[in-house]
């Protein structure tokens, strides 16, 4: 698989960045490679590719890899995790080096790579690596340039574009970059790599290679790409050629995450995390007690010698519906509210630890979840997504980051539908129902565990009513909200391609809005090193 490929691929990216300077556009590219010896083996395109896929480890610069920015949505507790704090309430500042400096950072890292790999593959002769070869390791490189840009853009709007790999680092009109606007990033760039990607990517690699970017992956990229444009032709164009390959969804949406599943057809685009990286994946600060005391050894990993998990808010716990499809509000029969986690949809139960589930202990011990393990008091639920089963007495254990999954095409797919010229709203249902129904799938094949006594089948989860764009994006917002949740910051581009930022954040935030919020400051170092460069917005000063 590609995590073997991994060690060698951070060995090559340690060499591109021996160099060190102040701002992170400033870095020759270069460092310490001998370009002589490079590039000259068939082989080197290969590993300039796998060297792309490394800086994907990690996706913004807190220690733990926290993705401290889904407290900008809205689905987490203040009461969680201490360090995420000031994105709960909107008070970080350009100074703030987790998210506003570090998401930045390694951004423009990943570039960079992806700028000498694609300058030195380029140059690589048909006596060195056949054509097809060379535009195949190509487009890994621009389809990962492209997915770093496509990140900058949602983060911060308008940034500076570097296409190309810096040639002379003292050359100030060559380093110091204005800001380019993210319309024209999307058109000069972030479309062209990702149409190169989706003309020369295979449809499939090897099993030794099982995550790398394929067409499949590109087409969708390419549509969210089209989405965020409000080019809803061309998003309709690029999501359904996704339904062309060999993907498909788990029968069961809590698994999704375990593992044992990590090479499931559902994952379209995941970060391979090798053993034996010492990088254990402590930015999943979701869990419930990890050491359950005497012989019955531990449940998941996690750290509750601090007690420093995640909480989901209690506004997003109560968001999920009861298995008849109505909300808690609606006075459903069937919710309880002394027994909350009871009768509602499976993806709640997939989502938090309820007394439901089954677990086995790194002992082997076979037993139901206990509310005596309850780690989040203060808003009622562990979250149990994404958590990293044990499987043995280890606290180093790994799991891959999935980063696109079927279920999100499927409602890019929808929402193009609704919101393009002319509204089919038959054919939005449609995609709807392919999440929807899974889960609906699932709680009917699991009767005693989710549905009522009395409640019929027709009425399980019943197919959302979509007869216009304000039906089709309540629908599309329930789905991915809770399909989503924890999966790298999906909610915040979600809620921002929307427009419901301000409104979201700020309600479960508590705090008066401000449009400075709409998108991340440029961070204060890149301003004092870069004069070119002025602050995104007024709000946050210069």
């Amino acid at each position: 698989m590609i995590r073997k490929y991994l060690l060698y691929a951070f060995a090559f990216t340690s060499l591109i960045f021996t160099s060190c300077m102040d701002s992170f556009l400033d870095r020759n590219p270069y460092g310490a490679i001998d370009e002589t010896t490079f590039y000259t083996e068939a082989e080197h395109a290969n590993l300039g590719a796998m060297a792309c896929y490394a800086k994907l480890q990690c996706l913004n610069g807190h220690w733990a890899f926290a993705q401290l920015e889904l407290g900008m949505t809205g689905d987490f507790s203040s009461a969680g995790f201490k360090d995420a704090q000031p994105f709960y309430g909107a008070t970080f500042n350009p100074n703030e080096s987790s998210i506003v400096q570090g998401v930045w950072k390694r951004c423009y890292e990943g570039i960079a790579v992806c700028n000498i790999n694609i300058d030195g593959i380029s140059k690589m002769g048909d006596q060195i690596i056949a054509a097809e070869k060379r535009n195949m390791y190509l487009a890994e490189t621009r389809f990962i340039r492209a997915f770093w840009y496509l990140r900058l853009v949602q983060f911060y709007g308008d940034v500076p574009l570097r296409s190309a790999s810096v040639n002379d680092p003292t050359n100030s009109s060559e380093v110091q970059l204005a800001a380019t606007s993210k319309e024209e990033i999307f058109k000069s760039l972030i479309i062209p790599d990702l149409e190169f990607a989706t003309e020369n990517l295979p449809d499939k690699w090897d099993e030794a290679y099982t995550h790398r970017a394929t067409k499949g992956t590109a087409f969708a990229y390419l549509s969210e790409a089209y989405l965020i444009m409000k080019d809803y032709e061309n998003a309709l164009k690029a999501g359904l050629e996704v339904e062309k390959f060999d993907y498909e969804l788990l029968d069961d949406p809590g698994r999704v995450f375990h593992i044992e599943e990590e090479n499931s057809k559902e994952i379209i685009f995941s970060v391979g995390i090798a053993e034996g990286i010492d990088k254990y994946r402590r930015e999943l600060y979701f869990g419930s007690k990890e050491d359950l005391g005497g012989d019955l050894g531990h449940l998941m990993r996690g750290d509750t010698y601090s007690a420093d998990y995640f909480y989901p808010s209690k506004e997003f716990v109560d968001f999920f519906q009861v298995i008849d499809g109505k909300s808690i509000k609606d006075n459903s029969p069937y919710f309880d509210a002394s027994q909350a986690w009871k009768n509602r949809d499976p993806r709640f139960d997939g989502t938090f630890f309820t007394i439901m589930d089954e677990v086995v202990t790194t002992t082997g011990k076979k037993m139901n979840w206990r509310d005596e393990w309850l780690v989040n008091t203060p808003t009622g639920y562990d979250i149990q997504k994404r958590g990293v089963w044990y499987g043995e007495e280890s606290w180093t254990q790994r799991v891959d980051v999935h980063l696109m999954r079927l279920p999100r095409v499927y409602l890019h797919i929808a929402e193009a539908y609704a919101l393009q010229a002319n509204p089919d709203f038959e054919k939005c249902s449609e995609y709807v129902e392919k999440v929807r129904s899974r889960a609906r799938r699932f709680a009917l094949a699991h009767p005693d565990k989710y549905i009522p006594e009395g409640l019929d089948e027709s009425k399980v989860l019943p197919p959302f009513v979509i007869d216009s764009k304000e039906s089709a994006m309540e629908a599309i917002n329930y789905e991915s909200r809770v399909e989503f949740f924890t999966e790298d910051v999906i909610r915040y581009f979600d809620l921002k391609r929307w427009g419901t930022l301000a409104e979201e954040w700020s309600r479960v935030g508590d705090f008066i809005w401000e449009d400075k919020l709409y998108n991340l400051p440029y961070p204060a170092a890149e301003l004092s090193a870069n004069p070119n460069l002025k602050q995104n917005h007024i709000g946050w000063g210069n």
